[in-house]
């Protein structure tokens, strides 16, 4: 029998996208995973999550702590109390020694089982590296949360599109009241959560706030000026996510936010023409700021400090988790077939606002697949 290599997580499934990967079990609170040296998978749960995962859980042998315990109980009535020594005993009992764990494995543990004789050796790169690459089924769960993510967005549009324009410049609702950052995220949640998804950190920066690609916008919205909106939620029931980023203005938009929107979006198809296994994703970036440059949109620090520009990358890897590898930006990593990559390109001037438009693409043998299906325009009437 072929040997593999044990492996150890201790962690929530709902914060561990490796653990939820192993499993394709969700739990609020840690639980113990092993893969021993044959390949087995070992689940060691609480009486209070068993029984479900002997439903859903993706594991070779099921094991309760409590049972644990009353064995190692009986063979040492005056032992160590706690988890981190019941866990030491069940590696004792599978006649685990050395143990690969993943780079954020729990320190306090981690100093227990060195204690005791057991070697950790922390991963220096991912930990499941096949994770990168997407199965069909996970494919079509990103495409599922890309297609929420699309109606959600229409929802976001909608709101803006009602909105009518004031004399002083804002965007007013039906009643008087402004549009407001808050007003449009909350639709945005609220449609999320009645459709099976959580929505984390939903951008929705109008005007000046947009210079920062980060801020999550607050107070009224501007006419005539850049709406960011960036949509990235987690699917409760798969755990995966969708992301996704239009730029929008309702009203008259000036000249200089007509031609950063269009520089924007041909950045976008110069990175769809490039990407395909073997290309460096450096090399992808490098042509999409060297698109932007061209186009008149310089990237640097200006005298206050200020950043303005395309100062992040062009692209990562989306999964079980919002960021996760590849990357498309300045550090050389070699696309592959199976990569699903975002492509989000954008330019920031504080004087100006953002601009940024982002889709999600799969890595193929002779180029990519665009996973998004939602148009793209800047203008609402």
């Amino acid at each position: 029998m072929l040997r593999v290599e044990p492996r150890l997580l201790y962690a929530a499934s709902e914060t561990s996208a490796d653990l939820l990967y192993a499993t394709g079990f969700f739990a609020p609170d840690p639980f113990l995973f092993l893969r021993d040296g044959a390949g087995a998978r070992h689940l060691v749960l609480s009486a209070l999550e068993i029984d479900r995962a002997r439903r859903t859980a993706r594991a070779d042998h099921l094991h309760d702590w409590t049972l644990i315990q009353e064995r190692y109980d009986r063979q040492h009535p005056q032992g160590e109390r706690g988890e981190y020594a019941l866990i030491h005993f069940f590696l004792q009992e599978l006649n685990i020694q050395d143990l690969l764990v993943p780079r954020d494995f729990p320190l306090g543990l981690a100093d227990h089982l060195r204690t005791h004789g057991i070697t950790l050796t922390p991963a220096t790169g991912p930990f499941w590296d096949e994770r990168q690459y997407k199965r069909a089924d996970e494919v079509a769960a990103v495409e599922a949360a890309l297609a929420l993510t699309g109606e959600a967005m229409a929802v976001a549009i909608d709101c803006i599109r009602q909105a009518t324009i004031g004399a002083e410049g804002w965007l007013y609702q039906k009643d008087g009241t402004p549009l407001t950052s808050e007003g449009v995220r909350g639709e945005i949640h609220a449609f999320l959560v009645r459709h099976g998804a959580m929505p984390q950190h939903t951008i929705v920066a109008g005007g000046r706030q947009g210079a920062d690609p980060h801020e999550k916008g607050f107070g009224p919205l501007p006419a005539h000026q850049p709406i960011i909106l960036d949509i990235f939620p987690r699917m409760a029931e798969s755990g995966y996510w969708g992301d996704m980023t239009r730029t929008v203005c309702r009203g008259t938009p000036s000249a200089t936010l007509q031609r950063a929107w269009e520089a924007v979006r041909g950045a976008q198809e110069v990175a769809f023409a490039q990407i395909r296994a073997g290309v460096d994703g450096q090399a992808v970036h490098a042509a999409v700021t060297a698109h932007l440059t061209e186009a008149g949109f310089g990237t640097g620090r200006r005298a206050d400090g200020l950043q303005e520009g395309f100062f992040h990358g062009t692209g990562h890897g989306l999964g079980l988790e919002i960021h996760e590898s590849p990357r498309i930006s300045q550090r050389a990593q070699t696309l592959e077939a199976g990569h699903l990559v975002t492509v989000e390109p954008g330019l920031y001037y504080p004087d100006m606002g953002g601009v940024r438009l982002e889709d999600v693409v799969l890595v193929e043998a002779e180029g990519c697949r665009n996973l998004t299906n939602v148009p793209k325009f800047l203008e609402i009437s």
